[in-house]
C-alpha cells in the first residue's frame, strides 16, 4: 500500500523535515494540527537534535505546541490527584483509561500528546456512588438536557461528562469501554481483574488490555476520520509492549477472548501498511483468519485511507461517502438498529430547532 501524504512521511522519517519546502511545511503543519500531532514532530524534532536547524518560524510554532503539551499533562495528573482526593479513603478499585493511564505509565506515546480529559473505568454496580461522590467533591454535570440525561445513563458505557468549574477538565466515569448496546461490548470485568495497580492507588489495564481498548475505541466504538493519533499511538504501543515476547503470545489469545480479534485485524494491517509498524510474521498470519472478506475489506481499505488523515485518499464525494459510511458504521456496531433510528431523528431534529 503507497502511501503519498507528507505528514504520515514526516512521521515516519522525522529527519526530512530538515529539507521541507515553505509549501510542503503549510501543508505539514496544518495536518498536523487538524490531527493533534504537530507536539509530536515537535518532540521528533528535537529528539534527533534537528530543531535548531528547522525555519524560524516552524520553532517558534512547535515551542507553543510544546507548551500545550506540557501543560496539558500537568492538568490531567492534578485531575488524578483531584480524583483521588476524592475517593480518600475508599478501597474501590479505578482504572486510569486512555491518557490518563499513558501519562500513569510513562508510555513513549504520551509525547507531545494533549489530552483534553480524564476517562476513569469503576464497576458498574458503583457507578451511581461514584457520580454522588464527585457531585459532592464539585463536579458538574455537562450535559443537562433530560433526553441526553436519559440517554446516557439508560445505553452508552459512561455517566454524563462531569466538569470542574475551576478547572476545565472534564472527567469521563466509565462503566464499560464500549457501550452496552454494542455488539462487541465485552466482560470488563475480566479487564479489571487483570489490571496493574500504580503507585498512586490507581490501576491501569494490562499492556495488551491497553492498545485493545485504543483499537475498539478507534475501529469499532469511536470516528475513523481524521484518527491517525490513534493509529500512531497504536504503532508506539506495538513497538513499546513488543520487546516482551509475553505480549506477542497474549495479544491474540486476549482479542479472541474479549471479541475484538476484527478490530485487531484492522489495526495491525493498517499500522503495517501506513507506518510499517514491525509485526511479527506470525501475528500476521494467525490474525488474518479473523479479518474480513474481500468485499468487506476493499470498502474498509478505501474508507479509511479516504479519511484518516485531513488530506489523504479520497477527494470530493468519495471523501464524503467513506466519512458517512464509517460513521454510520460505528452507529451500526454501537446499537441495534431500531435504536439507532430513533437515536438519529431525534438528533436530526434537535440539530434543526438549535439552529432556529
Amino acid at each position: 500500500m503507497m502511501v503519498d501524504n507528507i505528514l504520515i512521511d514526516v512521521l515516519k522519517k522525522p529527519e526530512i523535515m530538515e529539507g521541507l519546502s515553505r509549501e510542503q511545511w503549510n501543508t505539514c503543519l496544518r495536518e498536523a494540527k487538524m490531527s493533534g500531532l504537530a507536539g509530536r514532530l515537535s518532540y521528533d524534532a528535537r529528539d534527533i537534535g534537528i530543531i535548531e536547524k528547522l525555519p524560524a518560524k516552524v520553532q517558534d510554532i512547535f515551542s507553543s505546541y510544546d507548551y500545550n503539551s506540557a501543560s496539558s499533562t500537568r492538568k490531567i495528573k492534578w485531575e488524578i490527584n483531584r480524583v483521588k482526593r476524592a475517593l480518600k479513603g475508599s478501597d474501590e478499585k479505578v482504572v486510569l483509561l486512555k491518557g490518563g493511564a499513558y501519562i500513569e505509565k510513562g508510555m513513549s506515546c504520551t509525547v507531545g500528546r494533549v489530552s483534553v480529559d480524564l476517562d476513569i473505568l469503576i464497576a458498574r454496580n458503583r457507578i451511581d456512588w461514584a457520580e454522588d461522590i464527585f457531585l459532592k467533591a464539585g463536579w458538574r454535570h455537562q450535559v443537562i438536557n433530560d433526553y441526553d440525561q436519559k440517554f446516557y445513563r439508560e445505553y452508552p458505557h459512561e455517566l454524563p461528562p462531569l466538569v470542574h468549574p475551576d478547572r476545565y477538565i472534564s472527567i469521563d466515569v466509565h462503566h464499560n469501554i464500549l457501550p452496552t448496546t454494542s455488539k462487541l461490548c465485552p466482560d470488563v470485568t475480566k479487564m479489571i481483574e487483570t489490571s496493574v495497580k500504580m503507585e498512586n492507588g490507581f490501576y491501569v489495564f494490562s499492556n495488551e488490555d491497553i492498545i485493545l481498548h485504543s483499537i475498539v475505541h478507534q475501529f469499532q466504538d469511536g470516528e475513523v476520520r481524521s484518527s491517525l493519533r490513534n493509529l500512531i499511538e497504536q504503532h508506539d504501543m506495538y513497538k513499546e509492549f513488543g520487546k516482551d515476547e509475553g505480549f506477542w503470545q497474549k495479544l491474540i489469545p486476549r482479542a479472541i477472548e474479549l471479541g475484538f480479534t476484527r478490530a485487531l485485524y484492522y489495526s495491525i494491517h493498517f499500522a503495517k501498511n501506513i507506518f510499517g509498524t514491525a509485526i511479527p510474521d506470525h501475528i500476521i498470519a494467525d490474525i488474518k483468519p479473523y479479518g474480513p472478506n474481500i468485499i468487506t475489506g476493499a470498502i474498509m481499505k478505501f474508507m479509511v485511507m479516504g479519511v484518516i488523515s485531513p488530506n489523504l485518499g479520497a477527494k470530493g464525494i468519495a471523501r464524503w461517502a467513506s466519512m458517512n459510511g464509517l460513521y454510520i458504521r460505528s452507529h451500526w456496531l454501537r446499537m441495534p438498529p431500531v435504536l439507532l433510528a430513533r437515536h438519529l431523528t431525534i438528533k436530526f431534529f434537535r440539530k434543526f430547532q438549535a439552529d432556529d
